[in-house]
């Protein structure tokens, strides 16, 4: 009578494979999962009423983000964004029996405003400012840093 030991070392064999398998699997899904991970920058939001935006401070060629959570029916009129030199950047209406709330997005550019020429013409206190509310203005600040990859984006314009 013959055994049949190869079967049973097939089975052992095949087991070590599979261990090995699920061994390297896991660190390499957990090393993964940790590089997919934002790192929580402590944001804090820069509100007045329902309106808020994301930071203070933004850099060169990022996008500043404001959510508009909460308007009253009663809220109705328009936002206006003013660049460094005190020209109006961008108008935005609302009306909060239309929407109650609505995100709004934006980033400061070279393209939108003539006398903003240069990359730098962006780099200063900007502050958004309500009308047909009582809602104070939202300050913030773009700083003479670049994000990576966006020094490409923002262009200057010649002649200005």
């Amino acid at each position: 009578m013959k055994t049949k030991r190869k079967s049973g070392k097939k089975k052992h064999t095949g087991s070590i494979i599979v261990l090995i398998i699920i061994a390297g699997v896991i660190p390499a899904g957990i090393y993964l999962y940790n590089e997919q991970k934002v790192p929580s920058t402590n944001e804090q939001w820069n509100t007045s009423g329902p309106f808020a935006i994301n930071r203070n401070q933004y850099k060169l060629g990022e996008n500043v983000f404001m959510v508009v959570t909460g308007l009253k029916p009663s809220d109705a009129g328009q936002f206006e964004i003013i660049d460094p030199k005190g020209g109006i950047f961008s108008t935005v209406p609302f009306n909060g029996t239309m929407k109650s709330s609505f995100n709004y997005f934006f980033k400061p550019n070279t393209e939108r405003v003539e006398k903003l020429c240069k990359p730098t013409d962006l780099v200063g206190n900007w502050t958004i400012i309500f009308q047909g509310v009582s809602y104070k203005a939202i300050p913030f600040e773009v700083v003479n840093d670049w994000i990576s990859g966006s020094q490409a984006e923002i262009k200057p314009i010649d002649p200005c």
